[in-house]
């Protein structure tokens, strides 16, 4: 029997590198190991266990059968394991009672049979694995690369992946390993589990969903550090799927995989504003990539906009057709951007800065109220009574400052309106970020204006980047007048709109601890 908590990162194998890994796997005094893995995963007809963020399974290891049950872990390299060895391929949930986990799937399965839920097979996995150990400076790390395929209900799809799972010693030290094989063998990193991926192909999909937006959650007794962490895995989320949706993806959502991706990215940079002087900061090199990323994403939104926004509107009032400008049609493909080994790279380097960050001992406050008096500035303001009062008045003053901008919304030129959209965004990402230590009902009633706001002012925004390409086109376009006189008149009544939502949010008192 094996319970622990798995230390692991995975990455795809492009298919041009798959002969070089093997060869580097074959290198050594030891030969590696090669088996051949049978499984098959149950769940619910209803999805009750994939929903609950559980996955359960039984596989073949050569001539033995072992269960297994697994669950995310408290970031995005840890993972809850339970496995237990079978005489059969008979599945028994008790044996995994006795964990939080264990016990949530004992309770699950009996609350499914008392309203005749089936239990079943919902896809299997049959995978060749090649796997050796590998010792590194501060780390023995399992190099595990796996070939073979997922199948549900007569569909299937591709496995070609390699893990690295920590032995023992430092998760840093296991990234650092990964870095260096991912830069050799141009390595994709993808958050996904097989569980995931075998659950979106018995749903009918090979391709990854959408990743939007989810709120933090957090002990309320949690030291800033710790809420920071857990807000940096929310936003690291958003953006490491959306980003393997972009690679993997269906054609169709590639605009809403980079729009997502892009709220990710935003969400993290705010994170980082929200918690400036309460946590540590990354270094200037992954912040600088981020914002980067960010720029060349916002190429293709534009086109976005213009193809399927903007241009569609004029379109259906039967302005003439405008040819694209060229700065947005020639804009990168989101999809190289992101297989990119710079991306790849930055996208690792911050989920090795989070997991450094993890590794940090906590603080010792010296009372629930009280800071200790020789305590450093960073241990000062992890005391977790401070973080919320902290918190509080951050929100405060960044609502002080909205307000100003109300009072002088008439005079805001598109510079000044830019500025406040993003206070606006950073301010609504700050409420869900302190979310677990604010009074609930402050909460709800704050943000409902505060989104309406945000809508108004993108909505504002999509139509200045339409008006600076039509702009561009005047001069050997003369049908660009007929699209900037309706942007005119759209921007007009849009900013009205917004300025109204403004008064509305400057009349409510953001949340309090």
């Amino acid at each position: 029997m094996k319970s622990q908590t798995e230390i692991e990162l995975k990455f795809l194998v492009p298919a041009a590198s798959r002969a070089a890994l093997l060869a580097e796997m074959a290198r050594g005094s030891a030969a590696p190991q090669r088996l051949s893995l049978a499984a098959m995963y149950l769940d619910t007809s209803d999805r009750r266990l994939a929903m609950s963020g559980i996955a359960w399974r039984l596989r073949r290891e050569g001539r033995r059968w072992v269960q297994a049950l697994k669950a995310g872990g408290a970031n995005a390299l840890e993972r809850f394991e339970h496995e237990v060895t079978r005489p059969d391929s008979s599945p028994d949930a008790s044996l995994h009672a006795g964990s939080p986990t264990g016990d949530k799937l004992v309770a699950l399965l009996r609350e499914a049979h008392d309203e005749g839920t089936e239990l079943g097979v919902r896809f299997q996995t049959e995978v060749r694995r090649t796997s050796r150990k590998l010792r590194t400076r501060g780390a023995v790390v399992e190099i595990a690369f796996d070939e073979g395929r997922l199948l549900s209900h007569g569909a299937s799809q591709r496995i070609r992946e390699i893990e690295f799972e920590l032995v023992s010693g430092s998760a840093t030290a296991m990234l650092a390993l990964a870095e260096r094989w991912r830069k050799r063998f141009g390595l994709i990193y993808d958050p996904r589990s097989k569980a995931a991926r075998g659950d979106r192909l018995a749903e009918g999909s090979a391709y990854p969903p959408l990743r939007k937006s989810s709120r933090p959650d957090y002990p309320e007794e949690a030291t800033a550090t710790q809420a920071f962490g857990t807000v940096l895995d929310e936003c690291l989320a958003q953006i490491t799927h959306n980003g393997i949706g972009l690679i993997e993806g269906d054609p169709a959502l590639r605009g809403e995989h980079v729009h997502q991706l892009r709220v990710g990215i935003r969400r993290l940079r705010s994170a980082l504003r929200s918690f400036a002087g309460l946590s540590p900061s990354p270094p200037a090199r992954l912040v600088d990539g981020l914002r980067a990323l960010f720029a060349t994403l916002g190429h293709s939104r534009d086109r976005d906009v213009l193809d399927s926004g903007v241009a569609a509107l004029l379109a259906e009032i039967g302005a003439p057709s405008l040819a694209v400008p060229a700065s947005v049609a020639t804009s990168p493909d989101p999809a190289e951007a992101l297989r990119a080994g710079e991306t790849q790279g930055l996208l690792l380097a911050w989920v090795a800065w989070r997991t450094a960050l993890a590794e940090q001992p906590p603080p010792t406050p010296e009372g629930p109220t009280s800071k200790p008096e020789t305590a450093t500035p960073q241990q000062a303001d992890d005391v977790a009574p401070a973080f919320d009062r902290k918190a509080e008045r951050r929100l405060r003053r960044w609502h002080r400052r909205i307000v100003a901008d109300w009072n002088a919304f008439d005079e805001l030129d598109d510079t000044g309106l830019h500025a406040l959209r993003k206070r606006i965004k950073r301010q609504r990402y700050a409420v869900e970020f302190f979310a677990p230590v604010l009074r609930r009902r402050g909460i709800e009633r704050y943000l409902k204006p505060l989104a309406r706001v945000q809508d108004r002012m993108g909505a504002l925004n999509d139509l200045f980047v339409a008006r600076a390409s039509y702009q561009a086109l005047v001069a050997t376009d003369p049908a660009a007048w007929f699209a900037l006189g309706w942007l005119a008149a759209r921007i007009a009544d849009v900013r009205s709109r917004a300025k109204r939502a403004l008064e509305k949010l400057a009349k409510v008192d953001p949340p309090g601890c």
